[in-house]
């Protein structure tokens, strides 16, 4: 059998055609592209539909509420199989979709026959509000940062002026260096270890950091004050990417081989995880992120599910703003979130 059923995205009333599948998510065909992260809710909207899906899950011994679909990118557009040929049976289905910094309102009907494919159109509203960057005083700490930095071929405080860059990823990085200048105390903050950034995305930074970052935040961990918890090794593999993406060559990244993580208290709450160093380097590697308040809302690549969308999503880092200018990072933040 070769039942499909083909997901559409128009913005506007124009097609909006999806460019690529990544490990992370998918990427639209739009200036400066983001990788955004999907959540698909799919379920089956008519009793006989729910039947053959349970019947499904029996023979493939799939836990309950559990249903598998296969997924790719084709001719610009997300493309649902079922596990296996014989594993998305014709019927009535009820799918809404969910894509970081977009909202599509709407749950949409697929009906789907035997040996057939359907397609269902899914119109999404994109964030249209931009920042207003003004660094002119800025804390000095902060610039240093900036000044040592390079993200995407550009120095970061020039990156930061170009009006082409995504708001998204501009707020990003100032919210988590405001962050790190007021953590885990204004007096005593993380920002000195930090040595320069290298990678800015949607929701978090990486980072090349001072090696005694690592024991500083296990003292901090161990501290009965509880500053910041010690969480192990982190759970989503988005995390394995510092391994991956750091500046190094290929000899000295393979013996970058754990990461450990840290999750500071209070909301918003940022999370560390650094790369545990080899013996002979000063520096190390770490990846920053803030959260509003669930710790375990990384969601990664695409999440299929039944009976309703998961609660957690990647940090808009626009709304975030709102969160820190309630908090001692108030003072530090350069910038203002202007409506589209």
């Amino acid at each position: 059998m070769n039942e499909a059923i083909e997901v559409q995205f128009r913005r506007k009333g124009k097609r909006l055609r999806v460019k690529r599948q990544l490990p992370g998510g998918i990427e639209f065909d739009e200036p400066d592209p983001l990788e955004r992260t999907v959540g698909i809710e799919f379920s089956g909207s008519t009793e006989v539909t729910r039947m053959r899906m349970d019947s499904i899950r029996r023979i493939q011994g799939w836990d309950p509420g559990q249903f598998k679909l296969r997924m790719s990118v084709e001719d610009g557009s997300i493309l649902l199989r079922g596990a296996n040929e014989h594993a998305l049976p014709e019927g009535r289905y009820r799918i809404r979709v969910q894509i970081e910094e977009a909202r599509s309102p709407k749950p949409q009907i697929a009906m789907l026959d035997h040996d057939g494919r359907a397609t269902i159109v899914i119109d999404v509203e994109m964030d249209d509000r931009s920042v207003e960057i003004d660094l002119a005083a800025a804390d000095a700490g902060i610039l240093d940062v900036l000044g040592r930095s390079q993200v995407d071929g550009m120095n970061a405080i020039d990156w930061l002026e170009d009006a082409n860059r995504r708001p998204t990823r501009q707020a990003c990085l100032l919210n988590l260096l405001a962050s790190l200048r007021t953590r885990p105390k204004l007096g005593a903050p993380l920002l000195p270890q930090i040595h320069s950034v290298f990678f800015v995305a949607n929701d978090r930074i990486y980072t090349k950091v001072d090696r005694g970052l690592l024991d500083a935040l296990q003292t901090l961990a161990d501290d009965p004050v509880r500053l910041f918890f010690a969480e192990g090794s982190p759970r989503a593999a988005i995390h394995g990417r510092l391994l991956t993406q750091m500046p190094e060559p290929p000899d000295v990244k393979a013996r970058f081989q754990a990461l450990t993580s840290f999750r500071a208290e209070g909301k918003p709450s940022m999370q560390v995880v650094v790369a545990v160093p080899p013996p002979d380097l000063a520096y190390t590697y770490a990846e920053l992120d803030l959260d509003l308040g669930n710790p375990l809302q990384d969601l990664v690549g695409f999440f299929v599910h039944m009976g309703e969308l998961l609660d957690g999503k990647p940090t808009n880092h626009l709304d975030m703003r709102k969160a820190l200018a309630k908090s001692s990072a108030k003072e530090f933040l350069c910038y203002a979130v202007v409506q589209g």
